[in-house]
């Protein structure tokens, strides 16, 4: 590994997870084509003794994959957190441990920092949702909307780019990682949003309750 890295791509690894092996080559082969110096640093969330002893034997076979292991579930605010003291790019992704953009678009959110300080994906065109689904989805960003007066469309992606010093400037807690966008613009962080092609195995639908987004937001 090169003694300065220009990203680091986080990803919280916790209940749901596809195939992590796979995903890590498509990770690694997206950003190969930046140009730019990076690692990978897993975090897994609980000691996953498996799937640990899978990602150890990636990682010796690609010195960029770092793994970070808690000894217990803290939840995924406590594993991007640990992720980020141990990122030394001056890029610093969010990325899922399952499928839900296509690799290739995270070098859209990289380019995107040229003129924010926070690239979010926004997954589109989206994959057929059900009623239920689009109705709560709508809500949560009229809520967004409201309260903070920044319009967007797609929170629940996980996927992001962020300058180092928001990660050095913004913590997050308990279940807050899903509004770390809302909590840069508070800190007076330049957030945009930019659309990526969803992953063709993104098929997951889920989410907080509607009870759940509102007293969120009201933390903060």
């Amino acid at each position: 590994m090169t003694d300065k890295i220009d990203i680091s791509a986080v990803v919280p690894v916790g209940g749901r997870r596809d195939d992590t092996g796979a995903l890590a080559r498509e990770y690694i082969e997206s950003l190969d084509h930046t140009g730019h110096s990076f690692e990978i640093i897993f975090v897994l969330d609980d000691r996953h003794e498996e799937l640990y002893e899978h990602l150890v034997e990636l990682a010796q076979q690609d010195q960029r994959l770092r793994i970070v292991r808690l000894a217990r579930s803290f939840g995924e605010s406590a594993s991007l957190t640990a992720g980020f003291e141990k990122a030394s790019g001056e890029i610093v992704l969010t990325l899922p441990a399952y499928y839900q953009i296509k690799a290739e678009e995270i070098q859209k959110l990289i380019s995107e920092l040229d003129s924010a300080d926070v690239a979010i994906g926004a997954r589109w065109p989206r994959a057929s949702s059900s009623k239920f689904e689009i109705y709560r989805r709508k809500f949560f960003h009229w809520l967004v909307e409201s309260v903070i007066g920044n319009s967007f469309s797609d929170l629940g992606c996980g996927a992001r780019a962020l300058k180092r010093t928001v990660v050095e400037e913004v913590p997050v807690y308990g279940d807050q990682h899903r509004f770390l966008p809302l909590l840069a613009i508070r800190r007076g962080f330049r957030v945009q949003e930019v659309q990526v092609e969803q992953s063709d195995k993104d098929r997951y639908e889920g989410g907080y309750g509607l009870r759940i987004y509102v007293r969120h937001m009201l933390d903060i």
